[in-house]
């Protein structure tokens, strides 16, 4: 059995869930038994019924270290030596060193804040290589997955990509499933100021934690401005985007392996090597934070689609730079490893 925990909600968004979701998918696939570990409810909705999971008490759990004994009782009740993959910023050091006297432990870690005492470790931003991943993990018996062959995208995205077109008309809008910053309104509010809504289609993706949506369908209203609440095919709508507009999150990886010019923006800390990564290596073109509001983001991100636009070749360029970057095997690749452990 292989234990997932990890959780979404307005603070942390849907991203870790999702892309826990496609790895779960290709362990099942390889004949392993896959069982949730989660605390929100959010998470459960996310999950849809598609697959097992325990709720952890919220009675008498204080810290995060409190639900180990929990989680011990759970995972030894299998008779095969257990296995749990981490996928919360909040887990340290310490947490996943009590995990590893019962279980093996498989983490992500993305921010190379501290040694993690676990038996694989999972970072696939393209700014990895600025941490010294070898040099603190040499002779720790600890094995590695480093690099964008390892991003976890789902199955769909695997043999799509988008059509180049000369004009501009379709333009993607997303944020990732929460939006605490309000920045898809933001966003939306400066292009509908600016009368683009009459030049583009906007495709607006609304994720499952946006508290916004009520204010997105009276603007949407006459406008050019196409709302979608739960896409079951991403990799398909986004075969007739033009440019995309996203957060810093995994709609990059997404964007990328599609090869769609992108607008991206940093809106959490832990996107910032993100940022660094699809920008300083010209992949797409970075708006600022939109956390803010010097930085004028929403404004930017209006002056670069009209820049876009009218620079056909920037934009036949990006699409090069971002081909075979990412083949869309990363969550087999993860799944096999961790089947291996």
């Amino acid at each position: 059995m292989i234990f997932i925990r990890t959780d979404s909600n307005n603070e942390v968004a849907t991203g870790h869930v999702m892309r826990c979701m496609t790895i779960a998918d290709k362990l099942i696939k390889y004949g392993e038994k896959v069982k949730f570990i989660v605390k929100d409810v959010d998470t459960v909705n996310l999950l849809d019924g598609k697959f097992e999971y325990i709720n952890i008490p919220v009675d008498n759990i204080r810290t995060i270290y409190d639900e180990i004994l929990y989680i011990k009782y759970i995972v030894n009740s299998e008779q095969n030596a257990p296995k749990i993959l981490l996928d919360l910023y909040i887990f340290d050091a310490e947490y996943m060193h009590k995990l590893k006297t019962f279980a093996k432990v498989i983490s992500f870690d993305d921010m190379f804040n501290e040694y993690l005492p676990i038996d694989l470790l999972i970072n696939y931003n393209p700014h990895y290589t600025v941490y010294d991943y070898h040099g603190r993990y040499r002779n720790k018996n600890i094995k590695l997955l480093l690099g964008m062959k390892y991003v976890p995208l789902r199955e769909q995205f695997e043999k799509l990509s988008s059509k180049f077109h000369k004009d501009v008309k379709n333009i993607l809008l997303i944020s990732g499933g929460g939006d605490k910053e309000h920045a898809l309104l933001k966003i939306i509010n400066e292009i509908c100021n600016k009368n683009m809504d009459l030049k583009y289609k906007f495709h607006v993706i609304v994720g499952i934690l946006n508290e916004d949506v009520a204010i997105f369908e009276k603007i949407a209203d006459n406008k050019n401005i196409v709302l979608y609440n739960n896409v079951h095919n991403m990799a398909e709508l986004m075969q007739k985007i033009d440019i995309a507009i996203s957060a810093a999150g995994t709609v990059l990886f997404e964007c990328c392996k599609m090869q769609i010019p992108t607008i991206f923006y940093c809106m959490a800390d832990n996107q910032e090597d993100v940022v660094k990564g699809f920008g300083e290596d010209d992949l797409m073109l970075y708006a600022g934070d939109i956390r803010f509001i010097d930085q004028q983001v929403p404004a930017h991100i209006t002056q670069l689609i009209e820049y876009l636009d009218k620079n056909a070749l920037v934009r036949e360029e990006m699409i090069m730079r971002m081909q075979n970057k990412i083949d869309g095997k990363g969550a087999e690749r993860i799944a096999k490893e961790i089947i291996k452990l």
